[in-house]
């Protein structure tokens, strides 16, 4: 990243933490570009897990909804790009049992 690029970065993000708490003008229209795409999904948790879930979500900064749909779009993009012969398959295994090994040893 160039100085010129990161001092304006620096500079917008010191002004919008400065001003953060500013009231939202009154010609300003907020927008949700991705809402009329988005479609609602509900799933149910035991309590114990919706706590973990905005424990999480809450140490990271985001909105647990947030969280949950990252971790389901990254599940998605990982079948997508799944091996799908057996050769390929069976690499992966033995990748991950060198990685678990690694940890158990280490």
């Amino acid at each position: 990243m160039t100085s010129d690029l990161q001092r304006l970065l620096t500079h917008e993000a010191d002004y919008a933490e400065q001003h953060r708490d500013d009231p939202i003008p009154p010609d300003a229209r907020a927008t949700r570009p991705n809402r009329a795409k988005s479609v609602m999904f509900s799933l149910r948790l035991v309590p114990e897990e919706m706590a973990e879930v905005q424990a999480l979500a809450h140490d990271s900064g985001i909105p647990a909804s947030a969280l949950v749909r990252g971790w389901i779009t990254q599940r998605l993009a990982a079948e997508r790009s799944a091996p799908t012969d057996t050769a390929a398959v069976v690499d992966r295994i033995e990748a991950d049992v060198r990685t678990l090994r690694k940890l158990v040893t280490s």
